[in-house]
């Protein structure tokens, strides 16, 4: 069987295993009761972030803290989302299989685990986007999950999707045949080109920006837009943020990815892969204060969590208050006369 088939058939049968039956924190549920798609109420329709847990480490480089979303639902998350103003729902996880392999075999670790899951989150983002007044934001996930988030959000709109690439790295590595690489060094690099790896289409480099990085990118010719942490600290935080979100067509949907390693790893500890040199967390809550203002944001992902590194939960809480801080406040809905 050829590569392509098999991601296929192995996509197509994760998705059919979800039709059964869903899984909140390891459990069956039957999928009339599913969380992921939760139901409105129309006499209260408001803006809405739907939180969706992803466990999955199988587009890192290794296993392990695959339930890092449940560290923020410990922090309150959607509590305080809701005290604060910020309509919030929580969706439970995204049902994950439990077949999926682990393995080093190049080009691409644990393949075809995570085009499985993109499939899936794809499948399961949909019917939220489609869901007036519904923003996701993705919690406990890798950096790889950008494929699927992005999939699904071209899916559902009519104008063309823009990916804010927050990140200490710029994640747009080319698969080699001489090495394993982590799907999530390679997620730009799979948005922005055609592949056997997802399904496409691939995003044209102007509809990619990266914003933060410390470690510059693996495919220098790509023509992404790009704006590094001296960047920011020499046109201004502000300025520069300004200066992205103008760069971005009007009618544009967003799609706001944040890997934790943009912080330096001694503001915020529990990062997966930690830089000695990143954003202060002022500089992050400043940057983030003004992108997640935007109107045009239809999808958020907070990524590379590391629980195992949060004994005491500082950096979670730290995290959950910057998105009570800096979300922008829920706002009704319009609705028809009756």
């Amino acid at each position: 069987m050829k590569r392509r088939e098999f991601l296929t058939t192995a996509g197509a049968a994760a998705l059919a295993l979800t039709l059964d039956s869903t899984y909140a924190n390891g459990q069956p549920v039957p999928a009339s009761a599913s969380p992921l798609q939760p139901p409105i109420n129309a006499e209260s329709a408001t803006s809405t972030y739907v939180i969706l847990g992803v466990p999955l480490r199988a587009g890192s480089l290794y296993p392990g803290n695959e339930n890092d979303a449940q560290a923020y639902r410990d922090a309150d998350l959607v509590r305080q989302l809701n005290h604060a103003g910020r309509s919030a729902i929580d969706a439970g996880n995204l049902p994950i299989p439990s077949y999926l392999p682990h393995h080093s075999v190049p080009p691409i670790r644990s393949w075809p685990a995570p085009r499985i899951v993109w499939d899936l989150l794809s499948e399961h983002l949909t019917g939220i986007l489609k869901q007036p007044g519904q923003t996701p934001l993705l919690i406990g996930c890798d950096c790889s999950v950008v494929v699927g988030t992005a999939q699904a959000l071209s899916k559902v709109t009519s104008n063309d999707i823009h990916v804010l690439y927050i990140d200490g790295d710029c994640d747009d590595a080319a698969p080699i045949s001489s090495r394993s690489q982590s799907a999530a060094s390679c997620a730009v690099w799979f948005l922005t080109h055609d592949s056997p790896f997802w399904n496409g289409p691939p995003l044209k480099p102007s509809q990619v920006s990266f914003v933060g990085w410390t470690t510059p990118s693996q495919s220098p010719e790509t023509g992404i837009r790009s704006t590094s942490l001296a960047d920011l600290r020499r046109i201004g935080i502000r300025q520069s943020a300004q200066q992205v979100l103008a760069a971005i067509p009007p009618s544009a949907a967003i799609l706001l990815h944040l890997d934790i390693d943009v912080f330096r790893a001694s503001d915020l500890t529990a990062i997966y892969f930690p830089h000695e040199e990143g954003l202060s967390l002022e500089e992050g809550k400043e940057l983030l204060g003004i992108l997640l203002q935007d109107p045009r944001i239809r999808h958020i992902e907070i990524s590379e969590y590391a629980a195992l590194r949060d004994v005491g939960q500082n950096s979670v809480h730290q995290l959950v208050q910057i998105l009570v801080d800096r979300l922008p406040p829920s706002k009704p809905q319009a609705t028809s006369p009756c």
